[in-house]
Formats: C-alpha cells, structure tokens, sequence
C-alpha cells in the first residue's frame, strides 16, 4: 500500500470517533472495556500508517492483493511488477491471451486461478472505467473474495474489516472472538467496534500478528497485550 494513503490519527483517546467526534459517547457505549483496551493498546502500539503493499495506483494495488493469496506480499509485489512491464493496463491485459497472463504472474503461486482473476477484473474496469466501490459489487468479479474486496476499500478508504492468517489467530487468542475461524473473526470486529474503526483495528491487529504474535513462538514477554491476553498462560 502507498505511504501516502494515510489512516486518520485518533485524538488523544485512541477510541475517538474519527469521522464524527461528537459520537465518541456512542461508540464507547458499544465497545465494552475489553474491546477498548484492546484498541487502544494496539493503536498506541504501532505506526499510524500501516502498509503491506507499498503501491499508490488503485488498479495495480488490487492486481496486487489478488496476487497475494496463499502467497507473501514481496512476491505478489514483484509478479505484479513483471505483469505491468508487459501489459501496462486494464485494456491490454483484458485483451491479453490468458497464457500470457499466466506466464507473467508464474511466481505468485496459483497463477491459473490468479489470472483468469486478473482478466476478470481488467475486464469489468473497461467496462465500467472503474474499479466497483461497495462490497457487492467487488464481490461479482469472479475470483475475488470478500478479503480482497476488503483490502481494497480500506485502500479507497472506506470502513473495512480485513480478516487475513494473523488477524484470525490474533483476536482468538487475545479473546476477541471465540474461535480461529474467519468469519466468526470478521462478525466479531465488526460487533465490537463502530464502523469507523473496522480499518484501523484490522491493520494493527494484522501488524500485531506480523511482529509479535507469531504462530509458533508468539513474543508473550514483549506483547503490548500480554497483560490482558488469556493466552500468555500457554506460550510461557
């Protein structure tokens, strides 16, 4: 993600309503203590822009999360690289033979799948000459998940629960959902959390995961968390 597409910093609360400051009150009122800590501890924790995918054009960016399944950022960055040098827009790859596509995303892993995905999408953005802006519609383009589409609207900047590898096994541990399962994790975020902190708690949750909550050794005695976590009984 670019690094100048920029989450807005909370205020001094960290549980601050960030599109409407006059609805802090409701938005405590829903998160119980727990949640809140939670929150706060990781929005004080960590960077306050948080990119995986260091990209500014909405169109690659996307090309890029798909590339990214079952895969690591570094190297759906660079099969994205190696599609872009070749066909260098929605056009030529809608246009493109599906083989060629293949081909030039090889490296990602999955790459069959990966391009009749990409074609997809190149297609649907010829057609419209936009990539779809609700869930719903991001959700049509063959190929393309809920996860996906959810990356994709925090990228445009709009509210979205994003639920990868470590953002599920973090908020199991951590108890914010009671099973490691995406969409128990995904329902929970978005019960415990007003809209307009979806995006954040996702990010630093998926951060947490990257840094410190690892899935074999989690660093319990450097966790920000460790005081709350009901499971640093079991990794001590």
């Amino acid at each position: 993600m670019d690094s100048n597409h920029r989450y807005p910093a909370p205020k001094a609360g960290a549980i601050a309503a960030r599109r409407h400051p006059e609805h802090e009150e409701d938005i405590k009122t829903k998160m119980d203590n727990k949640s809140i800590a939670i929150y706060n501890i990781l929005d004080s924790s960590y960077p306050k822009e948080i990119r995986f995918i260091r990209q500014s054009d909405p169109f690659r960016f996307l090309c890029t999360v798909i590339l990214s399944a079952s895969n690591t950022d570094e190297s759906a960055v660079k099969a994205e690289n190696n599609l872009h040098s070749v066909l260098k827009s929605p056009k030529e790859i809608a246009d493109a033979d599906l083989s060629l596509i293949e081909e030039l995303i090889r490296s990602a892993g999955l790459y069959k799948s990966k391009a009749k995905s990409i074609k997809s999408l190149s297609a649907v953005v010829v057609e419209k000459g936009m990539i779809p802006e609700t869930i719903d519609e991001l959700v049509k383009i063959p190929g393309l998940g809920v996860k996906s589409a959810n990356c994709y609207l925090e990228f445009i900047g709009k509210s979205a629960v994003i639920v990868d590898t470590h953002v599920k096994r973090v908020a199991f541990r951590i108890g914010l959902a009671q099973k490691d399962d995406a969409t128990v994790v995904y329902n929970a975020i978005r019960r415990e959390y007003d809209e307009s902190l979806w995006a954040r708690i996702s990010m630093t949750l998926n951060y947490h995961g990257r840094v410190c909550c690892h899935s074999r050794k989690p660093e319990c005695n450097s966790c920000p968390l460790s005081s709350i976590c009901p499971s640093i009984s079991a990794f001590s």
